[in-house]
């Protein structure tokens, strides 16, 4: 179960992942959210692109198990 700060990092890293956008966030905050983003990439291996439930998943996993 993730806390609700672990689940906007999930939510965050994917609209970093889908949209490059990061206008008006913090460095700090998009740092992480690309460390997350190449975990998940990491992860998932040759998928040309990886879907909002797929990387929602995987992230929450790596998020679980980094605890």
């Amino acid at each position: 179960m993730l806390t609700n700060d672990q689940e906007a990092r999930v939510r965050f890293a994917y609209r970093v992942y889908s949209t490059g956008s990061t206008y008006g966030s913090p460095a700090s905050t998009v740092q992480a959210a690309n460390d997350l983003i190449g975990k998940v990439v990491e992860a998932c291996g040759q998928a040309r692109r990886i879907d909002s439930r797929t990387f929602s998943r995987v992230a929450t996993t790596i998020i679980t198990k980094g605890n």
